[in-house]
């Protein structure tokens, strides 16, 4: 399954389901898809999936050579486009969806 964000003014992005799930439950928001979060609630949710990933430990760095193992993507670095949206809606007030 992939999910897709949508903001106004900014484009969209889509990720794997999976992730795209924990970042909507680390918002605040129940993890369903289709959803959406209202304009004055796009702060909060800022606000609290940056507190969330503050606690999310990064996967240690694979000791392998790159053509035997890649390294992991940690969730931090999977959310920055949805920050990035997250924070151009907060500044413009616009709402925030998903399907």
């Amino acid at each position: 399954m992939l999910v897709t964000f949508h903001s106004k003014d900014y484009y969209p992005i889509t990720m794997f389901g999976e992730v795209a799930l924990q970042l909507i439950e680390k918002m605040g928001v129940t993890p369903k898809v289709p959803g959406a979060i209202f304009a004055e609630d796009v702060p909060q949710a800022l606000w609290q999936l940056q507190q969330a990933l503050e606690d999310v430990a990064e996967p240690e760095l694979a000791t392998a050579k790159a053509d035997e193992q890649e390294a992991p993507v940690s969730l931090r670095k999977r959310a920055l486009p949805l920050l990035e949206m997250l924070q151009g809606a907060a500044k413009a007030g616009h709402n925030l969806s998903w399907d």
